[in-house]
């Protein structure tokens, strides 16, 4: 388990260090001393887990968070010597909380949680491991085919996702449903049970799995990450990294990083 600690008190990030450190099958891979430096450090070098303080000078535990894409998105324990943000912080999803003075058994309890939950993503990963975009690209042909070519009205009348208009994603909240151009969305990514929609610089939240999504888009939409889809119309640039992987910047200006399972689906961008 690969893990971080950001944290801009020197004797609690030492001290948490050192306990990590006595624990088996636990590298402790970078430390950082304020959130800037944990964005740029987490996203060139993702962990598993991030040990998390809270209130930090600048940016702070939350808006470390916010800022890292889900792909490169660790496990998070937010580490604090506050406990009134526990409920912010469980809504961001946190595995876990613990505070300040640390007690070694409390982190050891948090690292058990933490791999059981690194174990159920594996198993999760696993199941996607088939090129989703593919598979369902034939589904669709195949339905086309035997229904003599009304095979897309099918799809779309059985699709719980349907737009109420074609070339829109609906998006309900509450009593109120967005229809979104699909041309305008730039990238998603996955949040556990629902999808991160960015389109003109705002952020729409969708109940759906990846899988239902990708077979809901566009052609022009792939996916590079087992939690990210990006639209190929809005990358600008395409950087390689080490390891076969690859960055995109995104109009508007996002960065995306494709894993090197998904390298393919960018070839027509390389040519």
């Amino acid at each position: 388990m690969r893990v971080a600690v950001v944290d801009d008190e020197p004797l609690a990030r030492e001290f948490l260090v050192q306990i990590l450190n006595g624990t088996a099958d636990v590298d402790v891979a970078a430390c950082y001393k304020n959130g800037r430096e944990a964005i740029a450090g987490l996203r060139l070098d993702p962990v598993d887990v991030v040990f998390l303080d809270i209130q930090m000078p600048g940016l702070d535990g939350f808006d470390v968070v916010k800022a890292l894409q889900s792909d490169t998105m660790p496990l998070v324990v937010f580490a604090t010597a506050h406990s009134e943000f526990a409920v912010e912080a469980f809504d961001l999803h946190a595995v876990d909380y613990i505070l300040k003075p640390f007690a070694a058994e409390r982190v050891q309890e948090t690292l058990s949680r933490c791999t059981a939950r690194l174990l159920s993503l594996a198993a999760d990963s696993l199941d996607e491991s088939l090129n989703v975009t593919d598979q369902a690209a034939r589904q669709k042909g195949a339905v086309i085919s035997a229904m003599g070519g009304q095979g897309d009205r099918v799809l779309e009348a059985n699709n719980p996702m349907t737009s109420m208009d074609v070339g829109k994603l609906a998006i309900k909240d509450g009593q109120q449903t967005t229809l979104l151009q699909m041309d305008e969305i730039e990238w998603v990514d996955a949040a556990g049970d629902y999808m991160c929609v960015h389109a003109g610089g705002q952020t729409h939240i969708l109940r759906s799995t990846m899988k239902e999504l990708v077979a809901r888009l566009p052609d022009n939409f792939v996916r590079i990450h087992r939690s990210t889809i990006v639209n190929l119309s809005k990358v600008e640039v395409v950087e390689g990294l080490p390891k076969g992987e690859a960055q995109l910047l995104i109009h508007g200006g996002g960065v995306l990083k494709v894993s090197r399972n998904f390298r393919k689906e960018i070839q027509s961008l390389l040519i």
